[in-house]
């Protein structure tokens, strides 16, 4: 992963460096604290976790990274901070994660919940109630509640909801 201050003034970027991950690094999603830095290995079918030192910026591996289903593509932190979201491409899947408060180390929640063929993207609306994935193959976007205290995901009545072909990212 490579590491950018941002000049405040002009928004030129200058490289701090970079910290190794495990294979195939595919997408980078940060808590909304700033303390913690999460990326979807494709390649090692896995996640890491990262603190982030807000004076350097410099990245600090949290423990091993943690298993996930085949081809992670698409993260996301929920915005207390307190869950990941993570879809795997070839299982169809979306895998949840506790984040520890202390370490910003992660703990999955249960089983996978399915979603549709290829899921491309997640997201989670502002409240932190719902979550998204865009499922590229079957053209459709599977909507789940949020289940506050556990992140636990439950497919929402309806779902999933019919989109235009081939889908690939969604926004709330």
């Amino acid at each position: 992963i490579s590491i950018y201050a941002v000049n405040a003034t002009s928004g030129q970027l200058r490289s701090l460096g970079y910290v190794t991950t495990g294979n195939g690094p595919i997408q980078v999603a940060v808590d909304p604290s700033g303390r913690w830095a999460y990326t979807a290995n494709g390649g090692s079918s896995n996640v890491s976790a990262y603190t982030i030192n807000s004076t350097t910026g410099a990245l600090t591996t949290v423990g091993s990274p943690v298993a996930t289903g085949s081809l992670p593509n698409a993260l996301t932190v929920e915005p207390s901070g307190r869950f990941v979201y993570v879809t795997s491409r070839s299982t169809g899947s979306v895998w949840a994660y506790t984040i520890n408060g202390t370490t910003g180390a992660l703990t999955a929640v249960g089983s996978p919940v399915a979603t549709g063929t290829t899921p491309t993207a997640i997201t989670v609306e502002p409240s932190g109630r719902f979550a998204y994935v865009v499922n590229q193959v079957s053209n459709n976007v599977s909507a789940y509640t949020i289940d506050g205290t556990t992140g636990a995901l439950t497919a929402v009545a309806g779902s999933p909801f019919v989109t235009g072909a081939a889908p690939q990212r969604v926004t709330v």
